[in-house]
């Protein structure tokens, strides 16, 4: 985190086309500004958990209903997301309530905390009025 840029010069991929390795250059120079490009990882082991992020839209399409108008008519048909992820072994100490920012995805707040491997801690993110949506990307 803050280092800069990496340039990278090579992606590596299996036989499926998922990427297992990417071979670059720090480049502590860069902006993280004007990067179009980012990407965010975390290291192989057994401490990661798994996450439950689940992004919750608007309900109305619409910042303003004009006179007359039915408010059916600007239902949003898909006001939630659900996406799969895997965190960092320190949100095993997450307690329910509590809130956090994931890097480059928002902010959540802890809806189910760890309890055991096999359950995923549930992260809730809404929209804020300062985001056009907030369903996870």
């Amino acid at each position: 985190m803050d280092w800069g840029n990496a340039v990278i010069n090579e992606i590596g991929k299996d036989n499926d086309g998922t990427v297992t390795q990417l071979t670059g250059v720090l480049h502590p120079e860069g902006s993280v500004k004007t990067t179009k490009w980012k990407l965010t990882w975390l290291p192989e082991t057994d401490e990661l958990v798994k996450l439950l992020l689940v992004g919750f839209d608007y309900l109305i399409t619409k910042k303003k209903l004009e006179e007359g108008e039915d408010f059916l008519d600007v239902l949003n048909p898909s006001t939630k997301k659900e996406t799969l992820a895997l965190g960092d072994s320190n949100m095993h100490n997450l307690q329910r309530g509590e809130i956090l920012q994931l890097e480059r995805k928002g902010h959540f707040i802890c809806d189910v905390p760890y309890f055991r491997s096999s359950k995923p801690i549930v992260l809730l993110s809404f929209p804020d009025g300062r985001q056009r949506t907030s369903l996870l990307k």
